[in-house]
């Protein structure tokens, strides 16, 4: 999916409308400036279409007539009719080519929207993002698109595995020797919890335990669904976690 700032469309009707009403006053620099500014905006919104039409013949003939001209001279009045010609017929392709493109209006939530969807990072201390390991980054930024667009359920599923993931770096980092085989979220919070030194501290593991029975083993059955209300309030337990574990790795 790609972000598009609806400005850019804003900007291309107000180009259009300029160039359609030139003045035969206005200098060939000042016409093929706003030329090639649309353009360079039809391409940042993907109107492909509209760019392809500005390759006709017609549209060619008068960016010639235009360069042709000192910069600085008036563009006079026979030219000024063909500019305005030309950008009325751009603009009904435009038009037509805009039916095509659908702006969807991003909902707040809980969490701040810019965070969300371009910089998960803020949403944890400053530092904690970059001890995750690949895994725990993939799976966070990806549970925060989710909340973003409402696809709470898989909010739920990447916010959880991005948990576990951490954790198992946590747990690698406190267990150095007879480590499991093959550690599983309630076998390495056992092993944590039976630590005599150094053990982590107890609401830590207890919002860890609660995670597991309450979030994440109801989520591993393929019934489970998620509201998003309900996502958003495992998401903010799961951040809580996280930035605890990561002030340790």
């Amino acid at each position: 999916m790609l972000a598009q700032d609806s400005y850019e469309y804003i900007k291309i009707g107000l180009a259009l409308r300029l160039l359609r009403n030139v003045n035969h006053t206005n200098t060939a620099s000042f016409v093929l400036k706003i030329e090639s500014d649309l353009k360079q905006q039809l391409e940042s919104a993907n109107f492909s279409v509209s760019l392809a039409s500005t390759t006709s013949t017609d549209y060619g003939s008068m960016i010639s007539a235009l360069k042709a001209l000192q910069p600085e001279n008036p563009i006079g009045s026979e030219l000024t009719k063909t500019i305005s010609a030309e950008f009325a017929s751009l603009e009904a392709v435009v038009f037509a080519e805009a039916l095509t493109k659908k702006i969807y209006v991003l909902p707040s939530r809980r969490f701040n929207t810019e965070f969300l969807l371009n910089h998960p990072d803020r949403l944890l201390k400053e530092g904690a993002f970059q001890k995750l390991d690949e895994i725990a980054k993939s799976d966070l930024s990806s549970a925060c698109r989710c909340i973003l667009f409402g696809e709470a359920t898989a909010a739920a599923f990447h916010v959880l595995r991005a948990t576990e993931s951490v954790l198992k770096s946590y747990y690698f980092h406190h267990r150095r020797q007879n480590r499991l085989d093959r550690p599983m979220w309630g076998g390495m919070v056992d092993q944590l919890k039976s630590k005599t030194r150094n053990k982590p501290p107890a609401p830590l593991l207890a919002s860890l335990d609660l995670i597991r029975t309450a979030y994440r083993n109801p989520t591993q059955h393929p019934e489970a669904i998620y509201q998003i209300d309900s996502a958003q309030d495992l998401f903010g337990v799961c951040l809580d976690v996280i930035g605890k574990m990561t002030d340790e790795l």
